[in-house]
């Protein structure tokens, strides 16, 4: 009987293949250990703090678990640095240096090697170059330092810091930093759902790169009409199935009932016959398929039958032909553009009401899931920042697990739109999810056209990014204006002094007195002392009249100061003038921020109506004697308390211009005989409906009412009102919302005539709106006629007045250059209105004292809310940035060799037809942040599926096709197919599937640099060397002829005297060559998708043996591949024998050039100590049972004579032989095991397991 070698029917290397071990769960287990005590101690660190002190790690450190991929990582490295503390010339070192070798030993990423012992630390990596031979080892354990988080140590304890940097997460600097990080580390990510986005047969994923092709769709569809005779697919199942309904299907309950339509018994047959008329896996009996296959396969068949479009290019945004984010939708809801868009699927797509929220949701689902989100509140408009960051958030959720934002409300988006990037990962792909939502802006905005885009991605967002950064850049610049102080009088005079008196510390300190030419009225002054920047502002620092009391003269102090000394008060008005005007044009922009920011529809009636401008204040009516003068306003509030008879009450002209409210205004507009007003907060930059007040001032009919005059007589009061807002927002600037009804009067300020603008007016949206000139007749209106402060009023208060000034002056307060701009506050207010005559005094004086709020700290509030605004914009501005990476990104993605002009599509997947080095960082990317949210592809699969049989492969859809395609293939009687999400085979078979490599391996590896690959070698090449001298000694003793030769008729098939002479021979050659090999002569590629450990090219080599040996000594002929090399290494416990054996095969391919026909492999049992071996493949070769692996002759095996040309029967004989030299009892167990393998086989074919224990140390 014989049997098919089915290890190498379809490829042969040149070097024993490298084993798999499938994904375990112990390292995310074990990670998550030490993640939780990582948590709990960063956050005691960053209790008690506010958010902007820093947070220090240093001294903090977890336990590291075994196990963990961090210990798995610096496995090597502590083996390594064990090997070198043990190591003759280092405790020579330790000796010179009196240190103990008890010490804890460690080496740093920046070259440090530390000593800790006894509670002190000793750092001595200068001494190195006492010990020389020890320099390479430092070197390397540096490289692995660095790649590791920054520590080497052999203590079972490492730092917060150098767990977080090799987790690639970012170290926080502040509290809040610490917050989001701790955050994201607890963050419970949802997971995909069981059918993804429902789209992974037709679009193009992380991990389904294989989709139907354009003929198979094609052919389904034409079985769909042919089946339901031209009707819905989805129609006909719905009736059937979910029939009975008497109303149409909610948006809510779309995911249960299109899950109970497809889970049904009905639909499974329906998808059974569509498996059976494509001939796809499932079509025969002996291809089982689960339900779960056949319910994806449904749902692709009732995608394809809702449009023509879907799974085809379709035109960007567009959905079966409707455009989601058409120029027309700007500042829409996602609910008024979703109902649109089932109307398009009822009207032209054979979709009924009924189910027209079951088919809006399967499309929307694979092309635009940010339309799925629960609760998605209205105020979410598209075309706004807000609505850009929240698409790149939902972008970023779906290439991590596709289809699981539609299980996330928006409440739990919004949380993952205000936390920061915590790595490098989240932060490109953060970058690249913008790009897409930043264009679709730029679209909806009017700022690129589909044509622009469709001729340019990268020059379209370009434009777009630098549009979208804009209008953050205004409102930044805005803020930074209005928070810049205005120059001031005293300011001017300060910086005159600093120059003309440089380096006197005392400018601002009442340190000088007159000692000369007092005047009469200062004569009568007490004196006192007054500062130097005071004194030049009174224009009497130039007099000389005053000076120090004691010490030196200011005057010869600085000789200089006095002939270079000018007055501030020209200086003073240069400055003042320009920064007022760049104030104003900041105020202007605070506005029409706030303006451009309402609704559409708000917009148009403020901008094509007749607005009137009313202004709000509270009833200064006060009694007055019918013939007496008016007095003062503390007069008045006296006579009121104390109740004065024969008064009248009045408003004073004046009294009402103080009283009216600075802090905001009523805009009222008639549009299409409609009356809307709407509150306009000038300090807050803020702009609001309100339909009550409307109806208060058509019902008291106050748009017919006059202006108030500007006139400087008593007035009758005017009427007050029950206000439907809070009269403090206009009057003290309160924060809109926190009362909704107040005492007052309105009184118009004027009227602002309907202007004739463009019939489009009502599309723009809020930034074409924001920078037009739309708004500027309104906006100077209401600067013009309610400033916050006037020209005159801030000139005034930046002038200000010393003391002196105010005592020529004869002011009998101390200091009075306060505005009375601001109606007494709340609570004296209430006060004055008290019954309680206590109360009513305090109110007088609370209201005296209140009102000496100066004007520069009402300018500075107005900063502090336009910085507010700023805040508000980060989400603009943080999107903006990452497109800007995006950009880059983009930029490096794009392959001009590909013919693809655009590079995204819906939800920023890739279109991935290149695998240039950009689109590999992106994938690294990806799979980095599924690995830190837990979510790594395939995680379940290598539970449920026998990984050997799952290949990752390239495939060409024919062979004349350009396009090569990696693909995740799964075996079936050996046919291969594509793999789906439940680890099962669907589709056709792939003809032409070449596989390269079994499931991704573990990534500690991935980490290791070339120069740890080269120490490997360095130990291991003497270690073959002697091996081989072993072997030969071994040939040599006739003592040991009869042992060796059961060795050689077992693994070469030949125990003659003659093969064991040719035998001998090659191993003489072998040694030659092993005795000349350097580090120098090897190749190390971390990079060729291999599954080979090591690989002699064989040109190569022979140019190295028969050349000039001085030339050619340090060719490169032998390739290691480091992944898989590393990986052997650190599997068998870092057991350099395994490393020799490597080498001896390979060097068996040199002049005995041995091939290839089979392998030992590995037995999947990994010890310390020992190498364990299967070698059943060997004993087959050697015994004729292995078969060629010819397709037309499945019969036909090697010969036995096969085995002596086998590298792998060489390279085990020769291990043995050399184990017969050093521990001939286990070479005796071996050859006993062998022996009993062949004998319980009946010399037939093996087919379980010999294990052989080599290496043994």
């Amino acid at each position: 009987m014989t049997h098919r070698n089915t290890t190498n029917n379809f490829q042969r290397h040149l070097s024993r293949p490298s084993s798999y071990i499938p994904p375990q769960d112990h390292n995310s287990q074990k990670d998550n250990i030490e993640r939780l005590e990582l948590l709990s101690k960063l956050k005691r660190r960053t209790q008690d703090y506010s958010d902007f002190k820093e947070v220090s790690l240093e001294g903090a450190a977890i336990s590291l678990e075994s196990g963990s991929s961090l210990e798995e990582a610096l496995q090597p490295a502590r083996v390594m640095l064990r090997n070198m503390v043990e190591k003759a010339s280092f405790k020579t070192l330790l000796m010179k240096l009196r240190l103990s070798e008890n010490s804890l030993f460690e080496v740093t990423a920046n070259g440090q090697v530390k000593a800790h012992s006894a509670g002190r630390t000793l750092s001595f990596e200068g001494a190195f170059k006492l010990a020389p031979d020890l320099n390479d080892d430092l070197v390397v354990l540096v490289e692995l330092a660095q790649l590791t988080g920054g520590v080497v140590t052999l203590d079972d304890q490492v730092s917060m810091t150098q767990w977080l940097k090799f987790h690639r997460y970012f170290l926080p600097r502040t509290v809040i930093d610490a917050q989001n990080l701790i955050a994201f580390l607890e963050q419970q990510h949802p997971v995909s759902p069981p059918f993804g986005n429902y789209w992974e047969m037709i679009q193009v994923g992380e991990n389904n790169s294989l989709t139907m092709s354009s003929a198979q769709r094609s052919r389904l569809r034409a079985l769909i009409k042919e089946h339901t005779k031209g009707k819905s697919l989805l129609e006909h199942l719905s009736d059937t199935i979910l029939g009975g309904r008497s109303t149409p299907f909610k948006r809510s309950d779309a995911e249960y009932f299109l899950k109970t339509l497809v889970s049904s018994s009905i639909a499974l047959i329906w998808a059974n016959s569509f498996v059976r008329d494509l001939d796809w896996y499932g079509a025969q009996d002996n291809q089982p398929l689960s339900d779960e296959s056949l319910q994806q396969i449904l749902l692709t068949a009732l995608l394809l039958d809702l449009h023509p479009m879907v799974g085809e290019q379709e035109p960007r945004n567009q959905v079966a032909g409707f455009d989601l984010y058409a120029a027309q939708h700007i500042e829409k809801s996602f609910a008024s553009v979703q109902t649109e868009f089932e109307r398009h699927l009822i009207n032209n797509h054979r979709i009924t009401e009924h189910n027209a929220a079951l088919a809006s949701h399967l499309l929307l689902a694979g092309t635009a899931p940010e339309f799925l989100i629960k609760d998605l509140p209205p105020t979410l408009l598209l075309g706004t920042p807000q609505w850009v960051d929240y698409c790149r958030t939902i972008a970023v959720q779906e290439i991590i697990s596709p289809g699981s934002s539609r299980s996330m409300t928006h409440a739990q988006i919004q949380h993952l739109m205000k936390s920061e990037p915590v790595t490098e990962s989240q932060q490109t792909l953060n970058a690249l999810a913008a790009v897409d939502p930043v264009i679709d802006w730029a679209l909806l905005n009017g700022i690129v056209t589909h044509n622009e885009v469709n001729r340019s991605v990268k020059d379209s967002l370009e434009v777009a990014v630098a549009a979208y950064a804009r209008h953050a850049k205004t409102i930044a610049e805005t803020a930074e204006t209005l928070s810049r102080p205005l120059p001031t009088r005293k300011s001017v005079a300060l910086d005159i002094l600093k120059q003309v008196a440089k380096g006197c510390t005392y400018l601002e300190d009442d340190v000088l007195h007159q000692k000369s030419n007092r005047t009469l009225e200062d004569a009568y002054a007490k004196p006192f002392l007054i500062s130097p920047v005071d004194l030049l502002m009174s224009n009497d620092l130039q007099t000389g009249d005053w000076d120090l009391k004691h010490g030196e003269s200011i005057y010869k102090a600085f000789p200089k100061m006095l002939s270079n000394l000018i007055s501030p008060d020209g200086e003073f008005y240069r400055q003042f003038n320009p920064d007022y005007v760049s104030h104003e044009q900041a105020m202007s922009t605070h506005l029409k921020l706030a303006l451009s920011s309402l609704p559409r529809l708000d917009r148009a009636r403020l901008l094509r109506g007749q607005v009137t401008i009313f202004s709000v204040r509270p009833s200064v009516a006060t009694l007055h004697p019918i013939t007496r003068p008016p007095m003062n306003p503390l007069s008045s509030t006296l006579d009121v308390i104390l109740k004065v008879p024969n008064r009248v009450p009045m408003e004073s002209q004046k009294d009402k211009e103080q009283a009216t409210g600075r802090y905001g205004v009523v805009m009222c507009t008639s549009f299409e005989g409609r009356l809307s007003c709407y509150e306009l907060f000038t300090l807050h930059g803020v702009c609001r409906e309100n339909t009550e007040l409307a109806k208060l001032i058509e019902r008291e009919n106050l748009l017919h009412t006059s202006p108030r005059s500007s006139g400087t007589n008593h007035s009758h009061p005017a009427p007050v009102h029950q206000l439907p807002t809070d009269i403090e927002c206009y009057t003290h600037g309160v924060t809109p919302g926190l009362v909704n009804t107040s005492r007052g009067v309105i009184e118009k300020i004027g009227e602002l005539s309907a202007t004739a603008l463009p019939s489009n007016i009502e599309s723009k949206g809020y930034y074409q709106s924001f920078y037009s000139s739309e708004f500027d007749p309104l906006v100077n209106f209401v600067l013009k006629h309610r400033p916050i402060a006037t020209y005159d009023e801030l000139v005034k208060e930046c002038w200000g007045q010393t003391r002196l000034e105010a005592l020529r002056a004869e002011r009998e307060q101390g200091l009075n250059t306060f505005l009375n701009i601001v109606v007494p506050f709340k609570s004296c207010i209430e006060d004055i209105s008290s019954d309680d005559l206590d109360r009513q005094f305090q109110g007088v004086a609370a209201c005296t004292l209140e009102a000496a709020m100066t004007l520069l700290l009402v300018v500075g509030v107005v900063a502090k809310v336009a910085s507010l605004a700023v805040r508000s914009m980060t989400l603009a501005t943080k999107a903006s940035a990452m497109a800007k990476t995006g950009l880059g990104l983009v930029s490096s993605l794009l392959n001009p060799l590909d013919g693809v002009t655009d590079l995204l599509i819906g939800g920023a997947k890739l279109l991935r037809k290149g695998f240039n080095g950009s689109v590999a960082a992106l994938e690294n990317a990806i799979s980095d942040l599924r690995q830190l949210t837990g979510q790594p592809p395939f995680k379940q699969l290598a539970k449920a599926v026998d990984p050997d049989i799952i290949r990752l492969g390239t495939w060409r859809p024919a062979q004349t096709s350009l396009d090569t395609f990696q693909v995740w293939g799964i075996r079936h009687n050996d046919e291969w197919y594509a793999l789906n999400r439940f680890g099962e085979p669907w589709g056709a078979k792939l003809k032409g599937f070449g596989f390269k490599l079994k499931l991704p391996t573990p990534r500690w590896h991935k980490v290791m640099p070339n120069s740890y690959s080269r120490t490997v070698i360095k130990e291991g090449l003497p270690l073959a060397s002697r091996k081989v001298d072993d072997a030969i000694n071994v040939l040599n003793d006739p003592t040991l002829v009869q042992e060796s030769n059961a060795a050689l008729d077992l693994l070469l098939a030949n125990d003659s005297s003659a093969a064991r002479s040719t035998y001998r021979d090659y191993l003489i050659a072998v040694k030659e060559d092993l005795s000349n090999i350097k580090p120098g002569n090897f190749i190390f590629d971390s990079g060729k998708e291999s599954d080979a450990v090591a690989e002699l090219h064989w040109g190569l080599y022979n140019d190295w043996k028969t050349g000039n040996k001085a030339q050619n000594a340090n060719n490169e002929f032998f390739r290691v591949h480091s992944n898989n090399f590393n990986e052997a290494y650190r599997r068998d416990h870092f057991n350099p024998g395994v490393t020799a054996d490597t080498f001896v095969h390979e060097i068996f391919h040199g002049t005995p050039k041995t091939k290839d026909f089979a392998y030992a492999e590995d037995s999947g049992i990994f010890q310390r100590g020992s190498q364990q071996l299967d070698v059943s493949p060997l004993l087959n070769l050697a015994n004729g049972k292995t078969s060629m692996g010819l397709p037309s002759f499945p019969n036909t095996n090697y010969n036995r004579g096969t085995a002596f040309k086998n590298a792998d029967s060489f390279a085990l004989t020769t291990s043995l032989l050399s184990q017969l030299k050093t521990n001939k009892q286990a070479y005796q167990q071996n050859i006993a095991t062998m022996k009993a393998a062949l004998k319980n086989a009946n010399h037939g074919y093996i087919s379980g397991q010999t294990l052989v224990k080599i290496n043994i140390l």
